[in-house]
C-alpha cells in the first residue's frame, strides 16, 4: 500500500531532519498547502554562519552544567520550523491556511511564529517539552495532530528499498 499523505510529508520531514548540522536534535520540518508542500526547513545556523561542528562541538554541551534547554543562547541554529517559514516569506510563499509537519514537537517559540505565520495546524512525530507550546496552540486555536503513521525507515523497509535493521 502507498504512503498516505500524512505519512508522505512526515518522511519529508524526516528526510529534512538529515540536512541539520546541529549536534545536539536532529529536526526536520515540511509547510504543505493546498496538498502541496511549500517549504522546508532543518535546523542550523543562520546561511553564512558557521556551524558548530566547524567551530569544534556544540558550545551548550561544553559548559559543566549543562542541561538540556540550558544555554539557548549559547546556539547559533534557527530552528527547522522557523527556517521553513523563512524560506516561505524569503520567496513571497504565503502560509496562511498551511500544515507543518515536523519530526519533533515545536518549542513555544517556534509555535508562536507558526502562528503568527498563519500555519493552522501541526502534525508532529515526539514529544518535547511542549507543555507551554501546547498551550500557546489551543489559545490560537492551532489544531495539533500526534502522528501515528509508518515512520521513514518503515516505509522503506514496506517498499522493499531496505532490509530493516541492517547496516550498510
Amino acid at each position: 500500500m502507498r504512503p498516505t499523505k500524512e505519512e508522505y510529508y512526515m518522511a519529508i520531514s524526516q528526510l529534512a531532519s538529515l540536512r541539520s548540522t546541529c549536534l545536539s536534535r536532529k529536526v526536520g520540518a515540511v509547510i504543505v498547502k493546498d496538498d502541496n508542500p511549500i517549504s522546508f526547513g532543518f535546523n542550523g545556523p543562520a546561511r553564512g554562519v558557521e556551524h558548530c561542528e566547524d567551530l569544534g562541538g556544540c558550545r551548550r554541551r561544553a559548559m559543566a552544567d549543562y542541561a538540556s534547554g540550558k544555554y539557548l543562547e549559547l546556539c547559533p541554529a534557527s530552528h527547522a520550523e522557523q527556517n521553513a517559514i523563512a524560506f516561505a516569506a524569503r520567496h513571497g510563499i504565503s502560509t496562511v491556511g498551511a500544515t507543518i509537519y515536523v519530526n519533533t514537537f515545536p518549542c513555544k517559540d517556534c509555535m508562536n511564529s507558526i502562528i503568527n505565520s498563519g500555519i493552522t495546524k501541526v502534525v508532529y512525530n515526539s514529544e518535547y517539552d511542549a507543555n507551554l507550546s501546547k498551550s500557546i496552540a489551543s489559545n490560537a486555536n492551532i489544531e495539533i495532530i500526534k502522528y501515528e503513521g509508518r515512520d521513514l525507515e518503515t516505509l522503506l523497509y514496506d517498499f522493499g528499498y531496505i532490509e530493516k535493521g541492517k547496516s550498510r
